[in-house]
C-alpha cells in the first residue's frame, strides 16, 4: 500500500488521540537534552508504546523547542524545500476584485409628468458613416448617443395640460370683462351706482385676478416655460379681438408636453415609441454621464482594519480592467467601506470613483484595483506555502544555522496575506514556553516551503505517542 494513503488511514484512526495531545500544546514536545527519540504511530491494533516508524530517518530532537532532524534519504522522500526571509518592502499593496457601476448622482430616470399619447420623438444629427447622414436628414435618437442636457428627447400630447391652457384662457377672458365692468362703474357719477356694486365689481375683478395668477403657477409648476404661457395669452387675445383662427402650428401643439434631457449624458434606456399611451410612473429615458464611473470591489473580512486604518488622504487606488490588462492603471479613490459583512464570502464593499472623460469604460466590466499600504516595521516576509494554519494560530519551520537537515517549528504572527507571499511579525506574541525561546525572524534565515506539513505530522505522530504512552502507564498502575 503507498505510504501516503497508510499515512492518511493512521491519522483517521488516531484522531482523538492526536487531539488530546494537540490540547497540551507544544510543551509536550520538551524532551531531555542530547537525547534523540524514534518517531513512532499508534493504532487501535498496536500496543502505543511499542508502535512502528511511519518515516524512516525521521526523528525529534530534545531541546527547548520542537525540532525534527532528518537524514538526507528521508528530506528528499519528503521533498524538503526552503526559501529565504525577506525584509518586508518599503510599501505593500492590498489587492481587490469587482465591477465597474454608475454613478447614481450622475443617473437620471426620465418621466412625463402626465399620462397622454407619444406624438414626437427627438431627433439627432446623425454619425457619417449611417444611412440618414447620406440621406441628409436626421434620424431618432436611440440607446448610446449622447445628449445634451436640455434636448428634446419626446413630445407627449397631454389632455391635462391642454384642459389647464384652457382654464388659463378662461381666466383671461374673465378677468378682461370684470376689469371693464369695474373702470365704467367707477367712471359714473357719484350716486348713479351704489356704492355696494362698485364693490362686488371690484371684488369679482380681484376674484378673476386670483384664478388668472392660480392657473399661470400652475403651468409653471409643471414645468411649462414662459414663452408657452406667454402663447396662452396671445391666444386669449385672439378671441377677444374677434376669434380669429390660430395658427396651424399652435392648434396642434397645444397640449403638448416636452421631454427633454435633464444633463449632459448617454441615453442608456429608450422605453417609448410613436404613438404609444404611457402615464406618468413610466419611465421613458435612462440618461447617464459616464464621464465619471463608480468602482465597487471587495475586501476580505481580515483585511478590512487595513483599509479603515487609512486616513482620507491616502485612501486611493489604481484600477485596472481584468480583460484589458495592458492598459495603464487609472488613478481613482475609495470613500465608502461598507458597514455589512457578506455571509458566503466574508466580504465587504468598498466603492470608490474613477475618471472616464473618454468613455471608454463600460457599466459592469470586471477589474482589479491595487491599494497601496504603508509599510509595517519590523516584519518579513515568506512565501505563503510556508505558513501552516492550526486554528487560530499559524507555524513555520525553520531551517537550523547550526545543524544540516534540522528544522524547527516557530509560531509567528500572520499581518497580512497577499496572493503569493505572506507578511509576518519578527517577533510572535505566542505566550507559550517554546515562542519565548525564539529570536526574531531575520532576513536572510531558510523556512520550510514544500514537505513542511510532513514535519509537522512528524511532531503531531510523536505528540500521540508521548499521550499514548501516558494513558497506557496510569492504567498499568
Amino acid at each position: 500500500m503507498p505510504e501516503t494513503a497508510t499515512r492518511t488511514g493512521w491519522y483517521l484512526k488516531t484522531l482523538t488521540v492526536v487531539a488530546l495531545a494537540a490540547a497540551a500544546g507544544f510543551g509536550g514536545f520538551k524532551l531531555g537534552h542530547n537525547e534523540a527519540v524514534a518517531v513512532l504511530t499508534v493504532n487501535d491494533n498496536e500496543d502505543p508504546q511499542v508502535g512502528r516508524p511511519v518515516t524512516p530517518g525521521a526523528e525529534v530532537v530534545a531541546g527547548d523547542s520542537p525540532t525534527v532532524r532528518l537524514s538526507s534519504e528521508a528530506e528528499a522522500a519528503l521533498g524538503v524545500k526552503t526559501a529565504a526571509v525577506r525584509t518586508a518592502p518599503h510599501s505593500d499593496s492590498l489587492m481587490l476584485t469587482g465591477s465597474l457601476l454608475l454613478d447614481s448622482n450622475r443617473l437620471a430616470y426620465v418621466h412625463s409628468r402626465f399620462s397622454g399619447e407619444v406624438v414626437s420623438i427627438g431627433t439627432i444629427a446623425p454619425l457619417a458613416h449611417e444611412f440618414a447622414a447620406q440621406q441628409g436628414g436626421l434620424r431618432p435618437i436611440r440607446v448610446g448617443d449622447v445628449v445634451k442636457k436640455g434636448q428634446l428627447l419626446a413630445v407627449v400630447w397631454s389632455k391635462e395640460v391642454g384642459e389647464k391652457k384652457s382654464d388659463l384662457v378662461d381666466a383671461l377672458s374673465r378677468v378682461n370683462t370684470s376689469r371693464t365692468t369695474l373702470e365704467r362703474l367707477e367712471g359714473l357719477e357719484r350716486g348713479a351706482v351704489s356704492v355696494q356694486i362698485v364693490r362686488e365689481a371690484r371684488r369679482t375683478y380681484e376674484a378673476d385676478l386670483i384664478a388668472v395668477d392660480r392657473a399661470e403657477r400652475t403651468l409653471r409648476s409643471w414645468r411649462e416655460t414662459e414663452e408657452e404661457i406667454q402663447e396662452v395669452h396671445k391666444e386669449a387675445e385672439r378671441i377677444r379681438n374677434g376669434g380669429k383662427q390660430c395658427a396651424d402650428h399652435y392648434r396642434e401643439t397645444w397640449a403638448n408636453v416636452e421631454i427633454r434631457a435633464p444633463l449632459d449624458g448617454t441615453l442608456l434606456e429608450n422605453n417609448v415609441s410613436l404613438g404609444e399611451i404611457i402615464d406618468s410612473n413610466m419611465v421613458l429615458f435612462k440618461v447617464a454621464d459616464l464621464s465619471r464611473m463608480g468602482v465597487l470591489a471587495n475586501v476580505y473580512e481580515e483585511d478590512l482594519p487595513k483599509l479603515t486604518s487609512l486616513p482620507a488622504t491616502q485612501r486611493q487606488w489604481q484600477v485596472r480592467l481584468k480583460s484589458e490588462p495592458e492598459i495603464a492603471a487609472i488613478e481613482g479613490n475609495f470613500e465608502v467601506v461598507g458597514n455589512v459583512i457578506d455571509p458566503g464570502q466574508h466580504t465587504a464593499a468598498v466603492i470608490g470613483w474613477i475618471s472616464n472623460p473618454q468613455e471608454k469604460l463600460r457599466v459592469g466590466q470586471f477589474i482589479t484595483t491595487e491599494i497601496k499600504l504603508p509599510a509595517v516595521s519590523d516584519a518579513v516576509v515568506v512565501p505563503n506555502s510556508a505558513v501552516i494554519d492550526e486554528g487560530t494560530r499559524a507555524f513555520v519551520f525553520v531551517a537550523d544555522k547550526s545543524a544540516e537537515h534540522q528544522y524547527q517549528i516557530w509560531p509567528v504572527d500572520v499581518l497580512r496575506r497577499g496572493r503569493d507571499y505572506a507578511l509576518l511579525a519578527k517577533n510572535s506574541t505566542a505566550t507559550s514556553e517554546s515562542a519565548k525561546q525564539h529570536p526574531p525572524l531575520q532576513e536572510g534565515e531558510r523556512v520550510v516551503t514544500a514537505g513542511n506539513l510532513e514535519l509537522y505530522g512528524v511532531l503531531q505522530d510523536k505528540a500521540a505517542t508521548v499521550a499514548a504512552s501516558k494513558t497506557a502507564t496510569t492504567k498499568t498502575n
